[in-house]
């Protein structure tokens, strides 16, 4: 290849690049700096290597139109822009909905669903034209540049290479759980996302809350919150006897205000954030392990018994990317979410959960608003690393790690909890110190509680810091609950003589949105009644949901 056709080559490329990238996200010009920015975590290696990785497989993607434009079979090449067309529209259809990112592994397995039923369709005719005149002038543009840019030609058989960057793109983003297949150049993604739907073998069932059940009396509460925060360990908090104070703001308020009630280290319902927090979402319980495989799939949500009860329903998700689904929630549960909120990648990890909290406080605080609010809140919390998941302004604890993703061993076990209790004191107890300044409790109730908690470093057969599949440490499934409205400790007493446990939300919510007994006690006990005392906990594992008891 002469100096002349490298040149050439390189331009074109350098065209695609801007075309695909201008394209992937039409509200987010910015989107491929701000994937880089988030995958890029510039504390270690390891960080280096997975942004080094999104780059690469990205541009690998864009490579793969400079070989269908240089095809030398026009035929061929014809062939392949019908084939870009088609997906390109179909990628567009959906970001004119309002999905900045495009079609996913969740619109591909609900178009599976709805094979049939493509009557729906007709309602969004304007939306479909403006997909398709999109497509048509992406490929417009390509076929000019294969015209008039790009006068290299490649025999017909490298069109087979082009398999290549869909498998790569395909497993790497198997491989590496923060990168998303919806993050790639839609002719590569959608074959991909095809792969995926193959793998995983997972149809969408949709929930039923049956007809016949509706609330006895009218609710009173104008807001209930579900906090749900992320990887945090209830032992590690002050407030509930850790000797370092983690937790100051919430030991002083537990001391002097009424409206907090603290109940204390109770269990997780699973030591996963995925099966945490669907079974908490649709009130599963470890009692329910023996028939978890049909009732995880069916139960309905705590966001249709909402809806019900004549509320505004709000998901606010801190962790996920910007419109992506996570924790098993399909489109068919954001049926009846009234409004899901999420954040891109170019917010960063430190200011997330407090970018969500000032959105959601507006909502609560509109004094000319009459409606009701059903709220869930998805933390990004103390997710590891994490030296990422704090403001280093909010060191409270040294020595602390020096990278981000170093220190799971002995030998700097101090460092990696000091570093750890910083997120916590930055992401629950400054937090929860924002949230109750931010919100109006004479008129809301929070229940706040975490995922799962953390392994750290508690066995020296165990590194994983939760997810385990069988040696499961006892403060993976130890998390923190707490109860926020005015008169707390009227309201919601904690007895001495019984324990309590995060699945009670879910019937006790129940029961705040005017459902009959007959209908929460199917969801087990509310916290007014709690358990009687014992040392047994149970939870579900999350790799084979089989239950398991800590004696």
């Amino acid at each position: 290849m002469n100096l002349k056709t490298l040149s050439n080559t390189l331009l074109t490329f350098l065209l695609l690049l801007i075309l695909f990238v201008s394209i992937q996200s039409l509200s987010n010009p910015t989107f491929l700096w701000n994937e880089l920015h988030y995958h890029f975590e510039l504390f270690d290696l390891r960080g280096l290597v997975k942004g080094s990785l999104f780059l690469f497989s990205y541009l690998l993607a864009v490579a793969t139109f400079l070989l269908i434009i240089g095809i030398d079979s026009f035929v061929l090449f014809l062939l392949s822009l019908f084939i870009i067309f088609i997906f390109l529209a179909i990628d567009f259809f959906v970001q004119f909905l309002g999905v900045s990112h495009g079609f996913s592994i969740d619109e591909f397995r609900l178009s599976m669903n709805e094979l049939g039923h493509y009557d729906f369709l007709f309602a969004y005719g304007d939306t479909i034209i403006k997909a398709l005149i999109g497509a048509f002038i992406v490929v417009l543009v390509l076929f000019f540049i294969r015209k008039r840019v790009y006068r290299t030609r490649f025999s017909n058989w490298v069109l087979g290479f082009i398999l290549l960057p869909i498998l790569f793109t395909f497993l790497v983003c198997y491989k590496v759980d923060t990168y998303k297949l919806s993050s790639y150049p839609a002719g590569v993604k959608i074959p991909a996302i095809a792969l995926e739907y193959i793998r995983t073998k997972k149809p969408m069932i949709r929930r039923v809350l049956d007809k016949s059940i509706a609330p006895t009396h009218k609710a009173k509460i104008k807001n209930i919150i579900w906090i749900i925060d992320e990887s945090v360990t209830g032992s590690y908090l002050s407030i509930n006897g850790y000797p370092k104070d983690s937790t100051p703001f919430l030991k002083q308020l537990d001391k002097e205000s009424n409206n907090i009630s603290n109940f204390g280290i109770v269990n997780s319902i699973s030591n996963c954030s995925g099966e945490s927090n669907l079974f908490l979402r649709i009130g599963m319980t470890p009692r329910d392990s023996k028939k978890v495989a049909s009732t995880m799939s069916s139960l309905p949500t705590i966001f249709q018994y909402a809806k019900r009860a004549g509320y505004t329903t709000w998901l606010f998700d801190s962790q996920t990317q910007k419109d992506h689904l996570q924790n098993y929630l399909t489109l068919y549960d954001k049926e009846s979410i009234d409004h899901f909120e999420t954040l891109g990648t170019d917010v960063p990890r430190p200011n997330k959960d407090l970018t969500m909290l000032h959105q959601y406080a507006k909502v609560i605080n509109d004094k000319n608003s009459t409606q009701k609010n059903f709220i869930v809140v998805v933390k990004y919390g103390s997710h590891f690393p994490y030296l990422t998941a704090y403001s280093h302004n909010h060191t409270r604890f040294r020595p602390v790690l020096d990278v981000a993703y170093g220190g799971m061993n002995l030998e700097h076990k101090e460092e990696l909890i000091n570093t750890y209790l910083n997120s916590i004191y930055s992401s629950v107890d400054l937090y929860l110190k924002s949230f109750v300044k931010s919100i109006d409790l004479s008129e809301t109730i929070a229940f706040y509680t975490s995922d799962h908690g953390q392994n750290i470093l508690e066995s020296k057969n165990v590194t994983r810091t939760h997810c385990n599949s069988e040696n499961v440490v006892k403060n993976e499934v130890s998390v923190p609950f707490f109860v926020f409205t005015k008169d707390a400790k009227k309201r919601f007493p904690v007895q001495k003589n019984r324990y309590y446990s995060q699945i009670q939300i879910f019937p006790t919510t129940l029961e705040l949105l005017g459902y009959d007994q007959k209908i929460v006690k199917k969801y087990g006990r509310t916290l007014a009644t709690g358990f009687s005392k014992s040392s047994n906990r149970h939870y579900l594992l999350s790799s084979s949901l089989d239950e398991k008891i800590y004696q």
